[in-house]
């Protein structure tokens, strides 16, 4: 037996130690005796003799040291030998074990392959996206900066506001412009669209960027007059568009209508952190000359924090800077203040929070997958007490039983890993398929070396989590119980009870995801449900910018959008048009800042503010946007027209609360500042997402407002997409040589700002109902084993007249109690979890109560269901056999 053979290499390898220490001191004394006589016959007394052998011995007492540690090192490496050679054959048993019991093998391996595949998977991506270094120089202090004003706490900044920046500053290594912005390209068979960034030289050298050909900017390419307009291709742009073609160095480009020279291609590994850019130009390649006066806020920084310095010390040394800005320049930066975030929250900042929280549920799936697992391996050690017991009585001690059970966890949960691996590769591919807008990520999701590693310390640990309690439990197994004839029969005694607590607390643990996925859910419902101020319906959505080069003036502009709009309107299905700024939902928007009159200016900087649009006639009718007062604007709303506006709700309730709009004056500040008066009061729209909050809202016809900048809406009989290349037609046919972009419906705007919470709450439900399904299980087994622990009291009871009802409710009450506890306790755990939740919730409280009172209930009628089917297998046993088999 495993026990006696165990004894007996405990007694061998004592009996070796202590041969090992008797033959190291029986050859010394030998050795020392022969040297003794020798010495002797040369006339010394025995004495002398000794003391001089001895002596020519040296230090007996290391040379005994170094013997016996030669042999104690041999020892050791025999006890090695022997402690791999049990665990063989602990792994050998373990697998006999699992083929013995496949039903119980395959249940356990599917429950754990399902948990460590998912948090495997999850953990790839928190991986990639929130704890891989960015693939930038020294990372970890590249910061973004932008402007802040008032309650705006992240706002664009002015160039010579960024020049002084660096130029001032004393935490920064390094600080470079961006703005990123679409570039257009003609020149070529139809003109196109390039998505481009306009940067300093620093800025690309702060980022990394090399080139794989030709060279990246000069300090001097761009600074203002610096000549030629230059350009910088990315990897993925000179293989697509230009046929990776060498001699593309030195070709002109015409961008924005102006001739650039492509001096460079960047290498494929480099990655912009603000977007997956075509080209790169030269600041002062700026389609508005505008951009560089310090009243039009239109860029923002990237800068490199000096070795030590923290981002709070940069943003005091930033705010102190722009302070003396406010005072040298009052009337443009009043007020103002400089914002300060390291790269990787600007990166991640908005997915992090999302992340996070399904990595938290597929965590607490493992949990419940664990407990599940470890009340299978207590109801099959129940099942083996018969064996464990008469190991131990054959001579294997505790701990040895302890081990060999453990390692039997150890193996299962090793198989269930593996499994779990391969699963977690196609869910890795198929969530990074599905994240909405694509993961903010530099490089491959996938099972590297630290994801591997998280998934082998989560195995090894999931071994030992459900392992243990079955282990010690099954190990004080009572030897005369156990090997009584009925002792497999008998009451569970305490077994019972663990059994129990590792249900309630699976059920706990399941509420806790539940009542998160529901608050969830209710949110993404009540967003689905937000009055959005407009009908999405067949509506189709395009965007544009004019060439400054070609249209430099306020009338030519109001001509080609004058065209343009007509030529719209006649397509065939399109049933009204209209342009404007800024579509509600697109990322694009204005703001400005505003004064009513009769009111005293508090200053720059502290006046309120609104969003602003410029529309054209018909905006508001094909919007759907409802007229509450006033009219809309008119074709007669032209440039040379009285100034006019029409306001939001909001607003108006703001600055007239008990008064009528119409036929009030505001003063809008530009430049240039202008004064207006209200004509219309229209319905709050949602602009940047669907659960901000009312703001204010300010409309200008947009003749009054010209800007190269437009977007057309347009509402159509049918299908929107279908009118797209119409849409782009009538556009080219007033100029063909300019792109049209971005041609997308309404519905898929609202699609696209709803994808990353409908995202979110189809993984958390998907891991909620999952973690349900483990909970029914797991109330099913126990409420099973109950049964058949309790087969002869049940005969008895029914032998002396119990009724089957009787039968039923007495099994039913028993898992009654086990889900009032788990209610109890999932109720309060999930009443702390949920304000964990409160940042991505709308329209619903984190303590809603229908959600907190429709959750337990709900698992209470799957709890239920799940321990019917053994009530009622106990409620059919027929009293005669449940006797005979005694």
């Amino acid at each position: 037996m495993p026990a006696i053979r165990t004894v007996g290499r405990q007694l061998k390898s004592l009996i070796w130690r202590d041969s090992i220490a008797e033959q190291v001191d029986a050859e010394l004394d030998f050795h020392l005796e022969m040297l003794t006589r020798e010495l002797m016959e040369s006339g010394l007394s025995r004495e002398a003799a000794h003391a001089q052998a001895l002596q020519r011995f040296g230090n007996l007492g290391a040379v005994t040291s170094t013997c016996r540690k030669i042999g104690l090192q041999r020892e050791r490496e025999m006890r090695r030998t022997e402690y791999l050679d049990e665990l063989r054959q602990d792994g050998a048993q373990a697998l006999r074990q699992l083929r013995k019991a496949p039903g119980f093998a395959v249940v356990a391996i599917v429950t754990l392959a399902l948990a460590i595949g998912a948090n495997t998977a999850i953990f790839s991506v928190v991986s990639a996206v929130l704890l891989r270094p960015l693939p930038y120089p020294a990372a970890d202090r590249l910061t973004v900066i932008w402007g802040a004003r008032g309650d705006q706490k992240q706002t664009l900044v002015s160039i010579p506001d960024v020049q002084e920046w660096r130029a001032r500053n004393r935490t920064f290594e390094d600080i470079g412009i961006v703005r990123s912005q679409s570039v257009n390209l003609t020149g070529g068979d139809a003109p196109d669209r390039l998505v481009g960034s306009f940067v300093t030289a620093g800025t690309l050298r702060l980022l990394g960027a090399r080139a794989s050909i030709g060279r990246l900017f000069t300090e001097e390419e761009t600074t203002e007059g610096s000549g030629q307009p230059v350009a910088v291709l990315s990897h993925g742009a000179w293989e697509a568009r230009f046929g990776s073609d060498h001699r593309v160095l030195g070709r002109t480009l015409t961008l924005n209508g102006r001739p650039h020279v492509v001096i460079g291609v960047t290498t494929p590994d480099f990655k912009d952190p603000f977007g997956q850019q075509d080209v790169w130009l030269p600041i002062t390649s700026a389609p508005n000359a505008n951009w560089f006066t310090r009243d039009n806020p239109s860029v923002w920084a990237v800068g490199r924090l000096k070795p030590g310095v923290t981002l709070d010390q940069a943003r005091r040394d930033l705010s102190v800077i722009t302070r003396r800005l406010a005072q040298e320049y009052p009337a443009t930066n009043a007020g103002s203040d400089a914002a300060v975030f390291s790269m990787r929250d600007n990166v991640v900042g908005q997915v992090r929070p999302g992340l996070l929280i399904v990595l938290g549920f597929v965590g607490v799936v493992l949990l419940i997958a664990c407990a599940n697992v470890a009340n299978l391996q207590l109801a099959r050690a129940a099942s083996r007490r018969s064996e464990i017991s008469l190991r131990a009585a054959l001579g294997a001690g505790r701990g040895r039983l302890v081990r060999q059970l453990l390692t039997e966890s150890l193996v299962l949960s090793a198989i269930g890993g593996g499994v779990g691996l391969a699963l977690a590769y196609w869910m890795i591919r198929g969530l990074v398929a599905a994240v909405p807008g694509g993961l903010p990520v530099f490089g491959e999701v996938g099972l590297d070396r630290s994801v591997l590693l998280f998934s082998a310390v989560i195995t090894i640990a999931t071994g030992l989590l459900f392992g243990a309690m079955p282990a010690v439990h099954a190990a004080r197994a009572d030897l005369g119980d156990s090997l009584r004839s009925r002792a497999a029969d008998g009451p569970i005694g305490g077994r019972v009870d663990i059994r129990n607590a590792f249900v309630a607390v699976q059920l706990a643990l399941c509420i806790v995801l539940l009542v998160g996925a529901g608050l969830l859910t209710r949110s993404l419902i009540a967003l689905q449900r937000v009055n959005l101020g407009f009908d999405p319906e067949n509506l189709l959505t395009a965007e544009f910018r004019l060439p400054a080069t070609k249209y430099t003036t306020p009338e030519q502009i109001d001509q080609f959008m004058t065209q343009a709009i007509g030529a719209i309107r006649a397509v065939p299905g399109i049933r009204s048009a209209a342009l404007l700024n800024s579509v509600p939902l697109s990322g694009n928007w204005a703001s400005t800042g505003y004064l009513p009159a009769g009111q005293a200016d508090p200053g720059p900087g502290l006046q309120p503010t609104a969003q602003i649009n410029g529309v054209t006639d018909g905006f508001f009718r094909t919007m759907g946007i409802p007229l509450l007062q006033g009219r809309e604007f008119e074709a007669a709303d032209r440039a040379a027209s009285p100034p006019v506006a029409i306001v939001n709700q909001e607003l108006a309730r703001r600055v007239w609360p008990k008064q009528s709009a119409l036929g009030k004056r505001l003063k809008i500040f530009g430049p240039p500042d202008v004064w207006v008066t209200v004509v219309g009061v229209v319905a709050n729209v949602k602009q940047f997402t669907l659960s901000e909050p009312a703001g204010a809202q300010l409309y200008q016809p947009k003749s009054q407002s010209s800007g190269i900048f437009a977007s057309v809406v347009a509402r159509t009989d049918g299908d929107p997409m279908a009118l797209g290349n119409a849409m782009r037609a009538a556009i080219w046919s007033v100029d063909p040589e300019q792109p049209v972009w971005k041609i997308r419906s309404m519905r898929s705007l609202l699609d696209r700002d709803l994808a990353p919470q409908k995202f979110t709450m189809v993984l958390t439900g998907s891991f909620a109902l999952l973690a349900l399904l483990l909970a029914a299980v797991g109330v099913y087994g126990v409420m099973s084993y109950a049964v058949a622990q309790r087969t002869r009291e049940i005969g008895i009871r029914m032998a002396l007249g119990a009724a089957r009802s009787q039968v039923v409710r007495m099994v039913l009450g028993r898992g009654a109690r086990i889900v009032a506890v788990a209610a109890a306790l999932g109720l309060l755990i999930a009443s702390g979890a949920a304000r964990l939740l409160r940042s991505q919730l709308f329209g619903v409280a984190a303590d809603d109560l229908l959600t907190f009172v429709t959750v337990p209930v709900a698992l209470a009628v799957v709890a239920l269901l799940a321990c019917y089917l053994p009530a009622r297998r106990a409620a059919g046993v027929d009293p005669v056999i449940a006797l005979r088999s005694e």
